[in-house]
């Protein structure tokens, strides 16, 4: 779906619709089509944490590892009690083998949990997987 320049003005419900539009994309695997669609929404609301989040997800899910953890950066800072962002960006740092930056992105994910969120069974996981 080719979006016109004119549609990068659209009101609360088109804006939804739009974003309904770019979640189906991602749920079928049409990453690229994902990432243009968030990419958009980002650009018309900077603000949005969730249109981050997507276009976080869909670069990560598309194997665009750098710009996803630019993409996760800006949805922690708009969200910085969300331990998310974090976590999704040390998956990234994971898959491109840096395990310095990975190590500090699970930190910072475990300052944003309680303890007895089942992420920080996830994280005790990856620690271990990774001898970090």
């Amino acid at each position: 779906m080719k979006v016109p320049v004119s549609s990068l003005s659209m009101n609360n419900e088109e804006t939804e619709h739009f974003y309904t539009y770019g979640f189906s994309q991602y749920e079928g695997g049409n990453y690229k089509e994902a990432i243009e669609v968030f990419r958009i929404l980002c650009t018309n609301h900077p603000t949005v944490s969730r249109f981050w989040f997507a276009l976080g997800a869909s670069l990560q899910q598309a194997g665009q590892y750098e710009e996803s953890l630019r993409a996760w950066a800006i949805a922690a800072m708009l969200s910085p009690k969300d331990p998310m962002p974090h976590f999704h960006a040390a998956e990234c740092y994971l898959s491109v083998k840096n395990l310095k930056d990975a190590l500090f992105a699970l930190k910072e994910t475990t300052l944003r949990t309680e303890k007895e969120d089942p992420l920080n069974e996830q994280i005790d996981l990856i620690k271990q997987q990774w001898s970090l």
